[in-house]
Formats: structure tokens, sequence, C-alpha cells
């Protein structure tokens, strides 16, 4: 595995582990509110929403992501413009199939399926957006910038 491989798989880990550390904890509070058994239900089921989280964003969002956002950023747009469009596809398309992935989990596809789904992600939408631009985003890029930039030495 190449250097820009292992950096691009930390700088995701990295993204996934923030992203659902939120959206885990805003929808458990949401449903039983902020005690210490909601405490304990966000830290049991971290590891498992994690991995699904991350395998669905390796092996499904990220390559249709960069596709999609290679069409519509040129390489002559400013590095914001970028990161913005980048952001706003991937939790679009990270919180349409976690919000897919957890409705079949609790609802199942059976008793209003599509209703509950269309709500979730219209109440989890606005949650991961404003996370990805103003607080996960901004905060991974700066560690990984500290972690991968290259220092050199000057005489």
């Amino acid at each position: 595995m190449n250097k820009e491989t292992k950096e691009e798989l930390i700088f995701s880990a990295m993204m996934t582990v923030g992203m659902v550390l939120i959206m885990l904890s805003y929808n458990i509070i949401l449903i039983s509110g902020f005690t210490s058994k909601s405490l304990v239900v966000i830290l049991t089921q971290f590891v498992p929403i994690f991995l699904v989280a991350f395998i669905i964003e390796q092996l499904v969002v990220s390559h249709n992501v960069h596709k999609l956002h290679k069409i519509m950023v040129s390489p002559h747009d400013p590095k914001f413009k970028y990161i913005i469009v980048m952001s706003i596809l991937m939790a679009t398309s990270m919180s349409l199939l976690m919000t897919l992935y957890t409705t079949l989990i609790h609802v199942g596809t059976e008793n209003n399926f599509w209703q509950h789904y269309a709500l979730a992600w219209l109440r989890n939408y606005p949650v991961a957006l404003v996370s990805q631009l103003f607080v996960v985003g901004p905060i991974v890029r700066f560690l990984h910038i500290r972690l991968f930039t290259r220092t050199t030495l000057v005489e």
C-alpha cells in the first residue's frame, strides 16, 4: 500500500469516526434523551456503526462521489469550492445510505418503511451537513495536515 493510499484511509477513518460519533449521539439522544443509559448505548453501538459506515464509504460512496465531484468541479476552481462540493456530496451520500441502513434495522421493510426513511433522513441530513462542513471536516483536515505535512529542515 503506497503512502497516499494510507493517508486517504486514515483521513476517511477520522472523518467516519467524527461523523458516526455525532450522528449516533444525535439519534440516540433524540430517542431516549440525554441519560447515562443513552451514553452506554452510544458506546456499545459505536464500533459496529463505525465499521458499517466505513465499509459503505470505502466500497460505495467514495468512488462514486469522486467521479461526480470531477464533473462538478474543474481543476481551475478555488480550493474552497473543491472542499465544499466534496463535503456536500459526501454528507448527502452517506446520510442517504446510513439512514437507509439504520431504518432497515430499526423499522424493517414493513410498517410504512419509506415514510420512516424519509422522515429520518430529513431529520438527519441537516445535522450531517452542518457537522461535515463546520465541525468534523475542519477538525479532520487540520489534524490530517498536522499528521502528514512533510517538514523540511532549513540549513
